[in-house]
């Protein structure tokens, strides 16, 4: 490279390309997690539309996410091997015309197989996004980054949650589907445009094997299967409450209608606003005691929604999204920063657990649902709480890593 022409340096906020990466990654995130969770609230209509139980209703939502951890491996590992740049632009485009083909679909089975398939290519976005940002985006402004990444996430949750339970009691699934369809070709759209080329990628030239080994290096590091464990137990809690929570506001005493449902689903404000606070909080207490701290403010927010006054029910469901999208936002963010290699592998060994803690949240409780109703789910908490406390005391690990 030529001495007289300027060093190429990763970008900070007082940079265009950081605010184009930042917007970029968001309307992939909105568009990928808006996709993922407009199935939540409808659950309850596929039960009658298609006469089949909760429990098998929930595979709309678990066979997505059984899918987004197969995903996660093998895309994850891709995306560290030849790039990540391109495997998220396939991963876009397939989502949007999986979408568009769903309102068409006459049997639940098929509806199943269809997002089945979409939640593979769903995992393109969240295997490659952290791993872009840490190489792409200096160190010491990852942080704010990434707790935009991780607002958008929540934010995506929110919108698709809100809007597919809202526009499904005006209109219908279908016409949901197509309405977030159109979304999806414009968000598409807008991340080629933003997103700018890759510049610190190195594209891998060793053994397929070896490569492949040097991503497996991440399990036999205790530091980071603690916080793999974090991502699985945060989920199991908050997708059981919020998977069951259409189910009991439908139920006695309360017997609200699809549409008033969806807007609780407005608690996701918490979740958008809490992760920055979170990354500011970060710099003065350190990224491991902010996490913590989250868990329990989602433990008490668990708590509230197990008593009846529909005031404690709503109060409850809002600390239960601050927390968890703090002590998610900061296990991502420990998880990025302690790979020093094969980072979107790390960062998918993460969403992998994150992940199955939403297959068994939405569905494997099922069971205590149909059993032991509203307290069944709930006692998913007292599970958390538990290997929360056997957990191992966070140090400092020849990893290296803020702890």
């Amino acid at each position: 490279m030529d001495s007289s022409q300027p060093a190429i340096k990763p970008y900070t906020p007082d940079e265009s390309g950081f605010w184009r990466v930042t917007l970029a990654l968001m309307l992939a995130s909105l568009l990928v997690f808006s996709t993922l969770y407009v199935f939540q609230p409808l659950l309850s209509i596929f039960v009658n539309e298609f006469q089949v139980s909760a429990t098998k209703s929930s595979f709309l939502m678990s066979a997505a996410v059984i899918a987004m951890v197969v995903g996660l491996f093998i895309l994850g590992f891709a995306a560290d091997r030849y790039g990540r740049m391109r495997l998220m632009q396939i991963s876009l485009g397939v989502t949007v015309l999986l979408l568009v083909a769903m309102p068409f679909t006459s049997s639940f089975e098929w509806l199943v197989v269809l997002r089945l398939l979409q939640g593979f290519f769903l995992a393109g976005i969240p295997a490659a996004a952290m791993g872009y940002l840490g190489e792409e985006v200096d160190p010491n402004h990852l942080g704010l980054a990434m707790t935009l990444y991780i607002s958008s996430n929540a934010l995506g949750g929110m919108g698709g949650r809100v809007a597919g339970g809202y526009l499904t009691d005006v209109f219908d699934w279908e016409k949901t589907l197509f309405i977030l369809s159109a979304f999806g070709v414009a968000a598409a759209l807008l991340f080629l445009l933003l997103l700018p080329s890759e510049r610190f990628f190195t594209k891998g030239d060793q053994p397929l094997r070896e490569d492949f080994q040097g991503m497996l290096v991440h399990l036999k590091d205790r530091y980071m299967l603690v916080l793999f464990l974090m991502g699985l137990l945060l989920q199991i809690v908050f997708t059981a409450i919020w998977t069951y929570i259409p189910f009991h506001l439908q139920s006695d005493p309360y017997q609200w209608p699809l549409k008033w449902i969806s807007f609780t689903y407005f608690a996701y404000v918490l979740g958008v606003l809490a992760p920055p606070l979170a990354g500011r909080l970060s710099n003065y207490f350190g990224l491991t005691k902010v996490m913590f701290s989250g868990l329990f403010i989602l433990i008490a927010g668990a708590g509230f929604t197990a008593l009846q006054p529909v005031s404690w029910v709503m109060a409850g469901l809002g600390v239960l999204c601050s927390g968890f999208f703090i002590a998610h936002s900061m296990a991502a963010a420990l998880v990025s920063k302690s790979a020093d290699h094969h980072r979107s592998g790390a960062s998918s060994f993460y969403l992998i657990s994150y992940y199955v803690g939403v297959a068994v949240g939405s569905t494997a409780v099922g069971a205590l649902w149909e059993t032991l109703g509203w307290t069944g789910v709930i006692s998913t908490t007292l599970v958390f709480i538990l290997i929360f406390l056997s957990l191992p005391v966070f140090k400092r690990n020849s990893g290296g890593g803020e702890v």
